[in-house]
């Protein structure tokens, strides 16, 4: 292909599916195409997205209030404050490699000049540089990463501002509440968790909330070598996909995979010696505490130690918004954290603080991590590179071509008080509430080819015994478990099979609790379910029947006045703003013969009556109950949206929130959201290539043939091989227009 302003001595080809294939004949030039196809493909997003992290979005993009209010909490964390200081940790080499990455995205950027959604929102483009690289990592590690865990912790301090019954909750949350002075968190000013609006700004960004990635060792493969496998879940219905696919090619090496927007780095990929996968840890860096404030004699705000009190570092950020004057907005600091509001708005009294790891000073180290995995030689290189990563905490699972496996998890955690949880606050004025340092990375989860043959990680609980706790709130183990159940049973496994369990169905979770809850059904019910295979099939009517069910089983016991409340339960258990961390809670406490969520009433009576209601709802498929459309990320929704084709037809989702494909549709406030996997990647060791698909394409732009040109592998299951190309490919036609899937 003929590409304008290209400035370096490369060849870019598209493959059929649209995906570039960059030749250069160095790393630093092959990054410079890799930046200048970012720019080609996905210049909206990536610089929509810059305005986001910076906390401009309102004035930049639109007046929107959701924009506004996502401004606001970016800037009082203070992404924007240490980015420019950043860079400058950064070794010689890394400084190198993202400048020419950015020199690529300016020279692309001036070839496109305006894209459709610039020109409607009026949008101006300034040249992209190191802290824009800096502003993206930061949206993957805090906007996209960090956020679920502050909103689970959130979670917890309105169910006990609530007026929860204390000794339940400290059971739905077992030792991770013993610390917590209920009634001093009673006393706080009300902490306000983002609105759904804000909240569906935070899920267009880049983010690993949930993935799967497991690696089997050379004997259990037939081929000999390691096969790696990875999917990092996310939104999947809203177009362009957040990954860019690529593959780039210098000297006598090459990387291909999932890269991120913005950033020189592959989140999922392989090397000619290394592969490797992610997935979320879901590590606790985030705390809140309780600050005791106060206005001094002389006006100054002032927070207390112990019998002392201390001014607040007060900083003033104006928040800008288009066609409106800038509005200025006061953030109260100290070491322990950033005010939640002005205290002006309340007066003196308790108000929740707000600390990150990621504020700290080389936290931009995550960039250059990401860059050192493309050098790295084998898997035990790749994961101490792994180890050093500062932000967000992943588990990365890597595989070389010499046959050895590995895990290495990363970040940065903070040394908390031996009997502190971080899932529930502390009083700052207690100086051994205080973060003491830093946990240090040989503490991290490694393991280095185990004897069982393979490594499978899926968001579980990965806390060690003996170690600290990197991991503060409940989360289930179902993806996992079954990943080491299939693994367990196979022998020879081939890419194939590897494929066919990145798509398997089956819920762990449903055979578990159905025996719990089928003595109780009602006998037409019971009839139903008793020979249910556990899979969320769209065409079963039996995984619909369980799940409604399950979700009244939940409403019954736990959605009481002195429990979660019936509205909350039904918020936090449903689609409209499902907490992964709560069902793992409920599930642990439905297992149990007694429990104080039922010390009163008949837990049997309970099922039986959620039971009874299941049978008043009209019968239906999963795939009907479980379906979404897909959109478009800058004009899908509403009429204009529809008129001009950015919406699709209806489409089912197979799979759910415990099986390995995390099929799972969501109803937020204004709009369908969904979580699923947003990226395949298979690759067998033994061969330089890889086997991959996505819900998207190349393109953000609608119009082009490879917006959505791996829609239809994704949603049948099917994958295209990718290789570095060592002969310009065949020329081939453009792909006709996909076929619209119908409902089953």
């Amino acid at each position: 292909m003929e590409f304008p302003r290209l400035t370096r001595d490369i060849t870019i080809q598209r493959d059929d599916a649209g995906v570039p294939h960059i030749n250069a004949k160095s790393r630093d030039d092959a990054l410079y195409g890799l930046g200048y196809m970012h720019a080609t493909d996905r210049l909206t997003q990536i610089l929509f997205a810059r305005a986001v992290a910076s906390g401009q979005a309102a004035q930049a993009i639109a007046p929107r209030d959701e924009l506004l209010e996502t401004d606001r909490f970016f800037r009082r964390v203070g992404l924007h404050r240490n980015q420019p200081h950043e860079m400058e940790y950064w070794p010689e080499d890394i400084q190198h490699e993202v400048h020419h990455y950015c020199t690529g995205v300016n020279d692309g950027m001036k070839a496109i000049g305006h894209t459709l959604p610039m020109w409607a929102t009026g949008f101006e483009a300034t040249p992209w540089d190191p802290v824009s690289v800096l502003y993206i990592g930061n949206l993957l590690s805090f906007g996209g990463l960090a956020v679920s865990q502050l909103e689970n912790e959130r979670i917890v301090i309105e169910l006990i501002q609530a007026g929860g019954d204390e000794d339940a909750l400290r059971e739905l949350f077992p030792g991770r509440l013993e610390h917590v002075d209920f009634d001093l968190v009673r006393q706080v000013h009300n902490v306000r968790r983002m609105s759904d609006e804000a909240l569906e700004v935070l899920m267009d960004l880049p983010r690993l909330a949930g993935s799967n990635a497991w690696v089997v060792g050379p004997a259990k493969s037939k081929s000999g070598a390691p096969i790696l496998c990875s999917d990092p879940h996310l939104e999947t219905n809203r177009l362009p996909a957040i990954w860019y696919e690529a593959v780039l090619r210098w000297d006598d090496n090459f990387a291909m995979g999932a890269t991120l927007p913005g950033c020189p780095l592959f989140a999922v990929g392989r090397t000619k010696k290394i592969s490797w996968g992610v997935t979320y840890m879901k590590g606790d860096t985030t705390d809140f505490f309780i600050e005791d404030v106060r206005k001094s004699e002389e006006g100054n705000w002032q927070y207390r130690r112990d019998e002392d009190w201390f001014d607040y570092h007060v900083r003033e950020e104006a928040i800008g918004c288009k066609g409106k004057p800038a509005t200025m907005m006061r953030v109260f600091e100290n070491p322990q954290g950033v005010l939640e509001v002005d205290p002006e708005q309340f007066g003196d009294g308790y108000y929740f603080s707000l600390a990150w790891t990621g504020t700290q000073a080389r936290s931009g180290m995550a960039i250059a991590s990401w860059l050192q995995m493309l050098r790295a030689e084998s898997t035990a290189e790749g994961l101490d590179v792994a180890k050093h990563c500062p932000q967000p905490t992943l588990c990365w699972v890597v595989s070389d071509v010499y046959g050895n496996i590995g895990l290495q998890g990363n970040g940065r955690f903070p040394r908390r008080r031996h009997d502190v949880s971080g899932l529930g606050p502390v009083a700052a004025w207690d100086a051994r509430n205080h973060w003491q340092g830093s946990i240090g990375i040989d503490q991290l989860p490694r393991i280095y080819n185990p004897e069982c043959g393979f490594i499978a990680t899926a968001n579980e609980d990965i806390n060690q015994p003996d170690h600290p706790k990197l991991v503060s709130q409940t989360l289930p183990d179902y993806r996992k478990r079954r990943i080491v159940e299939r693994l367990n049973e196979m022998e020879q496994i081939t890419v194939t099979d590897m494929q066919q369990l990145q798509y398997d169905l089956l819920s762990i979770q449903a055979r578990e609790i159905l025996p719990i809850l089928l003595p109780f059904a009602p006998d037409e019910l019971k009839e139903k379910l008793k020979g249910w295979d556990f899979r969320y099939d769209p065409a079963s009517t039996e995984a619909v029947a369980f799940q409604r069910f399950y979700r009244n089983t939940l409403l019954e016991i736990f959605g009481h006045e002195r429990g979660m409340g019936p509205r909350r339960t039904l918020y936090l258990v449903t689609r409209a703003g499902f907490s992964s961390m709560i069902i793992a809670a409920c599930d642990a406490i439905l297992k149990k013969d007694l429990s104080l969520w039922w010390q009163s009433r008949d837990k049997g009576e309970m099922i039986h009556t959620a039971g009874k209601k299941v049978l008043l709802e009209k019968e239906t498929t999963w795939g009907q109950f479980n379906s979404f459309h897909f959109t478009d990320r800058f004009f899908g929704g509403g009429h204009v949206g529809r008129l001009l084709g950015f919406d699709s037809p209806q489409y089912a989702m197979p799979g759910c929130h415990a099986t390995v494909f995390q099929g799972h549709v969501l109803q937020t406030a204004t709009r369908e959201s969904t979580f699923a996997p947003s990226y395949h990647l298979v690759t067998d060791m033994a061969k330089e290539e890889a086997w991959t698909n996505l819900p998207g394409g190349p393109s953000e732009s609608r119009f082009s043939w490879y917006y959505k040109s791996d829609v239809p592998r994704w949603l049948e299951g099917g994958y295209k091989r990718i290789a570095p190309q060592k002969e310009a490919p065949t020329e081939s036609s453009p792909p006709k227009e996909l076929p619209e899937k119908p409902l089953p």
